[in-house]
């Protein structure tokens, strides 16, 4: 009965987290441009927050905690499948008449293969997540969002929503859901990962991941429907980024440290998909049984190794 209960918290926690953050983006977009704030200024924040919202939630509370391994589990792993189950729905759900080079601005995809770099060198060198590393992270959030903001400005059609009523009580019910979501997410999983005996990187990397992920991956569906793959990139380029630098730099501030178990491995595949990822952006892109059967075969290997 006891295990039922913990999955029921997992899944109602995993709900409240991902309707939570969606609205409190939604909200949030609203609140801003009623301040008149600049296009840019929003997508570049809000939308490169939203992304990451789930994540920076679940991470930040098991870092809370002093689980910080749960939290860097969570970050390599909902990176690893933004990249692979994202690109892998992209590639199967395109229509077939779609062939088309895409036009990208590279400012995203550059920062995040940096950051990439930063977070999975510093770990190898030094097998451990310092608070200089974690404050370090942070300091790259701000800048890297100014660059965003100067040079990735969003079209006002964008950023249309619908307009809802009682907006700043729908963002207090928003937070609020996101912050009690995650705080369900991360105490199940805990429980979770000691019934079954097993480490808070593996439950990180796996479920609390793949849950953290769920937005980019409906968003991937949605996208490729519309044959707009090229928010499906921006997207991934966005959410790595912002879970490394924003999350990650939480996440280590609050909890810095050595974490439970040695992720070199996960690191290192973190690393390479994101590069994947990258060069896929700036080929030709067409609906592809190979790529997407590839990408997906590869995640699945991956998370099998885990165990």
């Amino acid at each position: 009965m006891g295990l039922y209960l913990t999955i029921f918290g997992l899944i109602l926690g995993f709900i409240l987290l991902v309707k939570g953050a969606e609205e409190m983006v939604r909200t949030a977009i609203q609140i801003a441009m009623k301040f008149n704030m600049p296009n840019s200024v929003i997508g570049a924040t809000f939308i490169g927050f939203g992304t990451s919202a789930p994540e920076l939630f679940a991470s930040s509370g098991a870092a809370l905690n002093g689980n910080l391994s749960l939290g860097i589990g969570n970050i390599i792993g909902s990176n690893i499948a933004n990249s692979l189950v994202a690109i892998s729905v992209l590639y199967l759900a395109l229509n077939k008449d779609f062939n088309k080079k895409l036009k990208l601005n590279n400012t995203s995809s550059t920062w995040m293969i940096i950051v990439t770099v930063i977070f999975v060198s510093a770990y190898l060198v030094l097998k451990e997540f310092p608070l200089y590393l974690g404050i370090g992270l942070l300091g790259l959030v701000v800048f890297v969002t100014y660059k965003l903001v100067t040079e990735e400005a969003v079209d006002q059609e964008d950023l249309l929503i619908e307009k809802k009523d009682y907006v700043w009580l729908r963002a207090i019910a928003s937070l609020t859901a996101t912050i009690f979501g995650s705080t369900l997410v991360v105490n199940n999983a805990i429980t979770l990962a000691e019934y079954f005996n097993l480490s808070s990187i593996i439950i990180g990397v796996t479920v609390v991941a793949i849950g953290t992920s769920l937005p980019e991956i409906a968003g991937t569906i949605a996208a490729a429907k519309m044959k707009n793959p090229d928010i499906v990139f921006g997207n991934i380029f966005g959410s790595n980024l912002f879970n490394i630098a924003l999350v990650g730099g939480v996440s280590v501030s609050i909890a810095p440290g050595i974490i439970e178990t040695d992720v070199t491995n996960e690191m290192t595949m973190m690393f390479i998909v994101s590069l994947l990822v990258v060069l896929l952006s700036r080929s030709v892109v067409k609906k592809s049984y190979l790529i997407g059967f590839i990408t997906l075969i590869s995640y699945s290997i991956f998370i099998y190794t885990l165990f």
